[in-house]
């Protein structure tokens, strides 16, 4: 799974060190009873002394007069060591007032690029009183299209690839920019003429070179979704969809593609591509071996399909873990409150550390954040962020 970058607002600067000069209560054999009480994120189900930790357990770093916090710290009525007022650094410190750190994630943000198949096939019925190609129109920026309703979360490009048999091969035409707002633009481009033929490899390799002379904003993973509806040829040949020359060149260019750092999403706009292919690409997009891989690829037969899958690829790729620029001391011991749009998150069911940077939505949380526009927040025990 892709990480996200957080970018982390103190909303207070005074809090004391986890610093530890000897093993709490909980680290002790045998330990307290009171680290056995199940606590649920609730400091006020753990007796004075203790604090519920981020494993659903009530916990403590240290006991009230104890030596457990070393020099200049002390043990505060909830367990956690706190810098005493008149310590080392010259009477400075936090005086005892150690409060919690609250923490905002700023997403990482997607660069999606869009390479859709133009060639003449395209024209084809798809129902609804639709042909292919303005099927995919309506689904990447009709009023309800993916593109439509992510334009502000996602990075988007889009080219447009084929052929007329006269012209430049491949003739790839794309929008000026990878960028939020770029809906307008994107559907400007999709109401090009449809042309002949079906340079995939050559196309793809063309979205690569644009990748490197225009690289993603720092941090933006970059992502290829290629929708097609039909075996590609090549420029040298344009009846090789036959055979096996221009379907091995896609899957090089794919392939290429991925040791670049791009990933390839597959779309197959109707059922005449073939799930041989179609299972070749889709494993070099995911840089698995082609022949063995089982990557996942989406298959739509009408405008409803397609629309499904269009939402599924490009809200797949918006990640559900979240890297910390601080770290956390100890992830067993961690007391946080994570929240989703305002409403509190369960540790262990909600989210989870994946270790001491990287914190992890689950399950509906998940798709909650994926499908929304909710807004992310954590905030941590005095002394849990150490740097």
């Amino acid at each position: 799974m892709r990480r996200i970058k957080i970018v982390m607002a103190l909303a207070v600067a005074a809090c004391g060190s986890n610093t530890v000069g000897s093993s709490g209560p909980c680290e002790t054999d045998p330990p307290d009873p009171a680290c056995d009480i199940s606590c649920n994120g609730d400091d006020g189900l753990c007796p004075t002394g203790f604090y519920c930790s981020a494993g659903g357990a009530c916990s403590a770093d240290c006991t009230q007069g104890g030596s457990e916090c070393g020099d200049g710290f002390s043990c505060d009525p909830r367990g956690h060591c706190v810098r005493d007022s008149g310590g080392p650094d010259g009477g400075n410190g936090d005086g005892g007032d150690c409060p919690s750190v609250t923490v905002t994630p700023m997403a990482q943000i997607p660069t999606v690029q869009l390479l859709l198949d133009r060639s003449g096939s395209m024209d084809a019925g798809f129902g609804g009183g639709l042909n292919r190609w303005q099927a995919v129109r309506a689904a990447l920026t009709g009023a309800n299209g993916a593109v439509t309703r992510l334009e502000n979360r996602i990075y988007f490009g889009a080219s447009t690839y084929s052929s007329d048999r006269s012209g430049s091969c491949p003739d790839v035409v794309s929008t000026p920019t990878r960028a939020f707002g770029n809906r307008a633009a994107i559907d400007q481009l999709l109401q090009a003429n449809l042309l002949a033929d079906t340079p995939t490899g050559e196309s793809m390799r063309k979205i690569v070179v644009d990748f490197v002379a225009n690289p993603p904003m720092m941090g933006s993973p970059p992502i290829v979704l290629l929708a097609t509806d039909g075996l590609p040829d090549t420029c040298a040949n344009i009846d090789e969809n036959g055979n096996t020359v221009a379907q091995n060149l896609s899957v090089t260019e794919i392939q290429r593609a991925f040791t670049m750092g791009i990933k390839t999403y597959i779309l197959s706009v109707g059922n005449q591509v073939g799930a041989p292919h179609l299972q070749r690409i889709a494993n070099a997009g995911a840089g698995l071996d082609p022949a063995t891989g089982a990557a996942p690829y989406f298959t739509a037969n009408d405008p409803t399909q397609l629309a499904t899958a269009l939402t599924q690829i490009i809200t797949g790729t918006l990640s559900c873990d979240f890297d910390l620029t601080g770290t956390v001391s100890d992830i067993s011991q961690a007391g946080g409150t994570v929240t989703l749009g305002g409403m509190p998150l369960m540790f262990g069911s909600d989210w989870t550390f994946v270790d001491n940077n990287t914190i992890r939505l689950l399950g509906a949380a998940c798709d909650t954040f994926t499908g929304g526009t909710s807004t992310l927040s954590a905030t941590f025990d005095c002394g849990v962020i150490v740097n």
